[in-house]
């Protein structure tokens, strides 16, 4: 999902995302009228400003600010851009109801937010092949099998129940592709130190404990 946190990091480790964006939400100021929403504004990355959609430039002192979330992990921080020119601003009724003008604040990770925004809006294709790839997996799971929800609490727990569940999920679709000959054949001629213990276990968790659930009427596209 779209999360700022998250985006910076895929980039500083040198991942390129692809996420879709929320539409522009309500500002926070009543008065604020659509067309002076923040995603109105330019932000002029050279010189670390932005500018109105009349025209003004809005700028900052440099100093970043701290915003606490519900956790430490979720708090960020951010820096506030303003201009003087707000007070006579002949369409300030639209934009702002501060008496100091409009104040636009911007976080930390927007930069590696925006760059995300540009990639997505630039690349519908794309995104829809990373549709079609992954989320028919959540669709068969939550729809077919009906794991609407987990059965057990807590991370650890939950891992592990989502780990049997994709176990299983793999298993089936190498079937469908492989066929269960073909796919313990491959696994023979794996060359990894668990090559033995994997086809051990893929025997029994085929022949045993998956047997009832692989057998269901569950099928998954080719």
């Amino acid at each position: 999902y779209h999360n700022g946190r998250e985006i910076t990091q895929c980039k500083l480790h040198n991942i390129t995302t692809i996420v879709a964006h929320p539409a522009p939400g309500i500002s926070k100021e009543s008065a604020t009228q659509p067309d002076y929403l923040v995603a109105k504004f330019t932000y002029n990355k050279q010189d670390d400003t932005y500018t109105c959609p009349q025209g003004e430039t809005l700028q900052t002192t440099g100093r970043w600010h701290k915003k606490t979330g519900r956790t430490e992990q979720s708090g960020y921080q951010f820096k506030k851009y303003r201009t003087a020119a707000c007070k006579e601003c002949p369409v300030k009724n639209l934009c702002t109801s501060r008496p100091a003008g409009r104040e636009i604040d911007r976080s930390e990770y927007a930069d590696a937010v925006e760059e995300n925004n540009k990639r997505y809006q630039e690349n519908p294709q794309l995104y829809r092949t990373r549709q079609e790839i992954n989320e028919h997996i959540f669709g068969t799971i939550k729809r077919q099998w009906g794991y609407n929800q987990t059965n057990l609490t807590g991370l650890e727990k939950v891992n592990g129940e989502h780990s049997l569940i994709m176990l299983v999920y793999n298993i089936k679709r190498a079937i469908n592709i492989l066929t269960v000959p073909d796919l313990i054949d491959k696994l023979k001629k794996w060359k990894s130190p668990y090559k033995t213990k994997g086809v051990i276990i893929f025997r029994r968790v085929y022949l045993s404990l998956f047997k009832d659930l692989i057998e269901m009427n569950l099928t998954i596209a080719a």
